[in-house]
């Protein structure tokens, strides 16, 4: 029966489109040509739908696939294709003399030489039909194998011809089961029109037929056939020998890197392949192209390269990417301080610039966008966009922070053996980091100082405040490090690994109960928000496990969440209580380095403000376990959130002693 199904399929895409496949060139064609193939192939494509519905009526009647007319037809005769006079196609002598592993060579290669035309809408609706083919393999439920392994063959084929012409085409696979010589007229042709835009176009196909796979059991089996054909053939391709890039390559790339972003998050969601992906071919492919993406797009130190749209598109993908990976990965410490390289080289524009500096708009999402603006748009070719500048500072302190942390284990990740050098590495990339957004004299044992940290660490959660899928998991890598208050600095830190007022200094900006008390603030002490973020499918995780070390901490440490008390000199009563949640830190910048008057409130004036904090911070999580509790009651939380209650709890006791 599948020889059946895939042979009348064979003889639709061949026999529709001979005319076109059979062409020496495909680079230019008339306007009546143009219009004619798009008929066609909105035909084939309807045809196909079809058969895949075919497919799933047999399998809901428990028939056979493939039973029909078609199937009964016993003329052997030279097959034909006819067009009936409501645009259908009829289907005679479905019956192929070839492999089921030819009739797929032969589908993929008159497809995909269609993906040559200079049409782009052709380009584009002849990748729909490859995409609905793929659908109707599938639901064949045979031949997946063979159908990539063909497909990937003629992608290395196009790719190999558009980085060199003198590149010979790669050796058909043995699983294809066909003769090379039968097909070396098409593979001519086909090589001969190799453009870039159709190798992004063949990328294109192959990350929306990656978007078409469930998450389910087969389909984890399905999607393990197509990572494993896909590190062949990225194994296969020279990217060494591609250098001189213009627009349309650098499309190429942004296709690339889409189908990159595309596999990352497949496998993610899939627990099946999570234990194995360190081990994945195409992941380690992907680890060792994206960093010669980046040289091809943005160039090497010492060039002058003209960031287009399309570039500056890469680049925050290829952003994306490296934070996926991050965390799908377990990386070593030498990948780690690779990756920190890579950020300073081609992301230092918004790396560097500062947290604290005015920011118009910054609520709005569409205002983040990168490629709003025209491209001539010198702001957004200096960098200065929020959505990419947290970001990059995002990976650069998860980075920063991951060496760091190789200190407490270093079993699992310090490949080098040298724990105490990868962990100075990574104070030396956090503090000289922090070098470059704090004023000069911010180290200065002066009176400023701790309001200078304070409105730093403010707007650096105000930067991250409207991104929740960010949000906490940088106020858990903060409240992860060894700095944060001053019982947890060991000896053997300062002693060991950095300088002690190195320490102190993170300490101060990054303290985790001042942090949690700016949360809160950010949030106008609302627990209904807090509860959105508990019971979020995005958030709730990460949110929760938050909340319970912060917790935690703030009841180990009580009179640090009760006064924000403060390890060097100055006057903490000078951080300003927060107006509105749209309050940018400009007018609090602008406001405290106005004079000294204006920065120092009086003590008095402190004091009260510090408790009015406290007590709203307190109302907050009280008003938080009520709520919880009441959900939980009546079987509406959508987990456990026993262990939480208890931390909650623990809050509540601590608040009603009368000792504190």
């Amino acid at each position: 029966m599948s020889r059946r199904q895939y042979s009348r399929l064979c003889y639709l895409i061949h026999d529709s489109q001979h005319l076109f496949t059979t062409a020496k060139s495909t680079e230019l064609i008339t306007k009546e040509q143009e219009k004619s193939l798009l008929i066609i192939l909105s035909q084939v494509l309807n045809q196909i739908k079809v058969w895949i519905g075919e497919f799933d009526s047999d399998s809901g009647s428990g028939s056979g696939s493939g039973s029909g007319s078609d199937s009964d037809n016993g003329d052997h005769g030279n097959p034909s294709i006819d067009v009936s006079s409501n645009g259908e196609f009829v289907i005679r002598n479905s019956i192929c003399h070839s492999s089921t592993s030819q009739c797929i060579f032969k589908i993929t290669n008159d497809l995909v030489f269609l993906l040559a035309v200079e049409s782009s809408y052709a380009r584009h609706l002849a990748g729909n039909v490859l995409v609905a083919i793929s659908e109707f393999v599938v639901a064949s439920e045979s031949y997946w194998e063979e159908f990539l392994q063909s497909l990937f063959f003629f992608f290395e084929v196009i790719i190999c011809k558009a980085v060199s012409p003198s590149f010979d085409p790669p050796k058909i696979t043995n699983h294809l089961d066909c003769d090379s010589s039968s097909f070396k007229l098409d593979l001519q042709s086909l090589s001969s029109n190799a453009r870039w835009y159709s190798v992004g176009s063949i990328v294109l196909v192959l990350r929306n037929i990656l978007k078409q796979q469930k998450h389910e059991e087969d389909d984890d089996e399905n999607l393990e056939v197509f990572l494993n054909a896909l590190g062949s053939c990225l194994r296969n391709i020279p990217w060494d020998f591609i250098d001189n890039v213009d627009e349309v390559s650098v499309s190429f790339c942004g296709y690339l890197v889409q189908l990159f972003c595309s596999v990352v998050s497949r496998i993610s969601s899939s627990e099946a392949m999570a234990d194995s992906v360190g081990e994945n071919a195409a992941i380690q492919e992907i680890f060792n192209i994206f960093p010669k993406i980046l040289a091809w797009c943005l160039g090497k130190p010492g060039e002058c390269r003209n960031h287009t749209g399309i570039s500056r598109y890469v680049r925050h993908k290829i952003l994306v990417l490296m934070i996926r990976l991050s965390s799908l990965i377990h990386l070593h410490c030498n990948m780690i301080t690779s990756w920190l390289h890579l950020i300073d080289k081609y992301f230092q524009d918004p790396l560097l610039e500062s947290v604290t500096q005015p920011q118009a708009d910054q609520d709005d999402c569409l205002q983040d966008s990168p490629f709003l603006p025209s491209l001539d748009d010198v702001e957004h070719d200096n960098g200065s966009h929020r959505h990419l500048k947290r970001r990059v500072v995002f990976l650069y302190l998860k980075c920063a922070f991951r060496l760091i942390g190789l200190k407490e284990r270093p079993e699992k990740q310090c490949l080098c053996g040298d724990v105490k050098s990868c962990s100075k590495k990574g104070f030396a990339a956090v503090y000289e980091w922090l070098e470059m957004q704090l004023p000069d004299d911010i180290f200065v044992n002066s009176e400023l100082y701790n309001d200078r940290c304070k409105r730093f660490t403010k707007c650096f959660l105000q930067l991250y405040m409207h991104e929740d899928d960010m949000l906490f998991e940088v106020l858990l890598q903060l409240t992860n490090m060894p700095f944060g208050c001053e019982q947890r600095i060991a000896e053997e830190w300062t002693s060991e690994v950095v300088e002690k007022n190195v320490l102190l200094l993170l300490s101060d900006i990054f303290d985790p109960v001042h942090l949690f008390h700016l949360f809160l603030s950010e949030l106008h002490y609302d627990h209904e928000v807090l509860l959105d973020y508990l019971i979020s499918k995005d958030t709730g995780a990460s949110c929760a496990e938050y909340l319970l070390k912060c917790l935690r901490i703030v009841c180990d440490t009580w009179n640090s969440f009760r006064g924000f008390p403060v390890r060097k000199g100055g006057n903490r009563s000078s951080f300003k209580r927060r107006k509105v949640m749209n309050d940018s830190c400009v007018q609090q910048e602008s406001s405290s380095e106005s004079s000294s008057d204006e920065i120092r409130l009086s003590s008095k004036t402190g004091c009260k403000n510090q408790e009015r904090r406290f007590h709203a911070a307190t109302d907050c999580l009280l008003l938080l376990k009520k709520s919880v509790e009441n959900l939980h009651q009546k079987n509406l939380f959508p987990y456990n959130p026993e262990v939480l209650l208890r931390r909650l709890t623990r809050f509540q006791e601590l608040c009603q002693n009368p000792d504190y």
